[in-house]
């Protein structure tokens, strides 16, 4: 009777242990990136920036910078929002907007110009405004999505292992 009580008890706990919304996309963004050629990809390893370490993947990166890509250390920084996304592309391989910050920076950069970087965003308007990927909650999921169009335009390579498990926006 008492293995059957701590057996229903720790299983009631598990709830506890749910990863939030930002854990499962900071872990998304990690190993992404595995799946990706960079062609800017050094010594320094991948490079994500983020607009704010305080709170969301950022944060949850920032912390965990031992996490390494090829045996090579991530490298997590922090951009300010009035950089370009040209420039974005000369300092990161990854570069992730929460909310409507990717909205407003999207319309501001030449889309004929190929970029060596990946841009993410958590909204599916990213990707209707010609961004390239978005972590979007569907329920208690996280899900993600590739416009194609976007990612065949620029420098790098999406293996198609990442695109198997990724959902096409806009169709």
């Amino acid at each position: 009777m008492k293995l059957w009580l701590a057996l229903c008890l720790s299983l009631c706990s598990l709830p506890a242990l749910a990863k939030t919304p930002e854990q499962i996309r900071s872990a998304f963004l990690y190993r992404m990136a595995k799946f990706i050629e960079f062609p800017s990809l050094n010594e320094s390893g991948v490079r994500f920036c983020f607009y704010d370490l305080k709170r969301g993947p950022g944060a949850i990166l920032n912390k965990n910078k031992a996490l390494k890509i090829k045996n090579i250390p991530i490298n997590i920084k922090i951009v300010e929002k009035n950089t370009t996304i040209m420039e974005l592309s000369k300092q990161c391989e990854i570069t992730y907007f929460d909310g409507a910050i990717g909205d407003d920076i999207l319309p501001a950069y030449d889309k004929s110009m190929p970029l060596d970087m990946l841009l993410v965003s958590d909204n599916l308007s990213f990707l209707n405004n010609d961004g390239m990927a978005s972590l979007v909650q569907e329920g208690n999921k996280i899900r993600l999505y590739i416009n194609r169009q976007q990612i065949a335009k620029h420098n790098f390579k999406v293996l198609s292992r990442l695109l198997a498990v990724a959902k096409f926006h806009p169709n």
